[in-house]
């Protein structure tokens, strides 16, 4: 009986991979908002899909306007002073299984993954720190997130927004945080 139910099981893993996987790749790009007072940028990335249910966004995200002037203001709260400005991740996804309506195409993808992100230090006590002159240190990031796809035909809209988790250090106090802050993603896609 278990050898039955064994050859069973290979004739459908066969019958599977036989199937055709018609192939999905996309590259995306539009405007990015990330959590922080100098908040609009850029984003920009290719995602390729894996298997029917795995896909893997690959992208990154600038923010090149600078930190208006007293946004950094004394604050009893040290951790507001951690601006995320800059990013690339690496992000596998896993997608949620659904119908497809006949007029256009949607996906919903759940993501987790890493990346480095370029950070300012805003403290208006550091050295160095006059008006809008602060710098930027790169730190490893965990990522959780997700992505609202909508396809018509090969272009589409695709929303996403990330949890950026990360570590900072108060360089006057040698005090160390563990942040997350947000980004979102508008952008434009076109498949192949």
């Amino acid at each position: 009986m278990l050898s039955f139910v064994l050859v069973m099981l290979l004739g459908i893993g066969s019958a599977h991979a036989g199937a055709s996987l018609e192939p999905q790749n996309r590259v995306h790009a539009g405007l990015s908002v990330v959590d922080g007072p100098a908040p609009v940028g850029v984003v920009a990335g290719f995602d390729s899909r894996l298997s029917r249910l795995i896909a893997m966004d690959i992208g990154g995200w600038v923010s090149p306007a600078q930190i208006p002037i007293g946004a950094a203001l004394e604050d009893a709260d040290y951790q507001t002073y951690f601006e995320v400005r800059h990013g690339v991740y690496i992000m596998p996804g896993l997608r949620i299984p659904h119908a497809q309506p006949k007029a256009f195409a949607f996906d919903l993808l759940v993501r987790a993954g890493g990346g480095a992100v370029w950070v300012a230090n805003t403290e208006p006590g550091r050295t160095g720190f006059e008006h809008t002159n602060y710098l930027v240190s790169t730190a490893p990031a965990g990522i959780l997130g997700g992505d609202a796809i909508v396809r018509f035909g090969s272009v589409g809209l695709r929303v996403s927004g990330k949890a950026i988790a990360f570590s900072a250090t108060r360089d006057t106090q040698e005090e160390s945080f563990f942040l997350v802050r947000s980004q979102w993603g508008f952008e434009g896609f076109v498949q192949w």
